[in-house]
């Protein structure tokens, strides 16, 4: 069990996190396991964003966007960034972050351009830059995909405290990876602002954000 995981199995037997029940299914979201199911309130997100996150996490990254554009942590300097680890085939856990977290963005009105949302890869063998950029547009225009080489990848992963691992294939021979399955936010210094657990809905997960908004601001 990671550091986080420890975090934030403490914190929902406190009653600290409450999220809510539901089937996240084909691939496991490996640090979301020690989550118990819990059901989801405004009055759940509010705590979450009052207590500041006991655990550091985040670091530099050198990656390249959809666009084969290099990216690297600075580049993001300045504004909120919401991460995602994940990848274009996922069939479970990323099919209910991935939306949830664009419509937390449009939920945000017009702060909304004060977050940019990221998905970094856990399988640059399959996502490159062309396979991300048509997956993701569908969620989001603004949402972002960033790959690399394994190494730098996995050098973001240990940064996040993300475990990812290779389970088997779907039957058509695509990839099926258990992974992290949490929402970064980090503010803009690149610093952690709160983890959001992908199981809230979009209003809630908003709700969370802009209360840090309205913090910075």
């Amino acid at each position: 069990m990671t550091v986080l995981s420890a975090v934030l199995r403490a914190a929902v037997l406190i009653g600290a996190v409450a999220v809510g029940a539901g089937a996240l299914a084909t691939d496991i979201p490996s640090d979301a396991a020690a989550l118990d199911e819990r059901s989801g309130t405004s009055a759940g997100a509010s705590q979450i964003a009052a207590t500041p996150f006991p655990v550091s996490l985040g670091g530099p990254f050198d990656l390249t966007d959809h666009h084969g554009e290099r990216r690297t942590d600075q580049d993001f300097h300045g504004r909120y960034t919401l991460i995602f680890f994940g990848y274009a085939l996922c069939p479970g856990i990323c099919s209910a972050a991935l939306p949830t977290m664009a419509a937390a963005v449009d939920a945000l009105g017009d702060k909304a351009d004060l977050v940019q949302p990221l998905m970094i890869t856990v399988d640059p063998d399959w996502d490159t830059p062309e396979v991300m950029k048509d997956a993701l547009g569908k969620y989001h225009p603004r949402l972002l995909g960033l790959t690399g080489s394994q190494e730098a990848l996995a050098d973001v992963r240990r940064h996040f405290q993300v475990e990812v691992s290779y389970v088997g294939e779907d039957i058509l021979g695509n990839p099926i990876y258990s992974h992290g399955g949490f929402v970064y936010l980090m503010g803009p210094d690149g610093t952690l602002q709160t983890v959001i657990p992908p199981i809230l809905n979009a209003d809630q997960m908003a709700d969370i954000i802009e209360k840090y908004l309205t913090v910075e601001g």
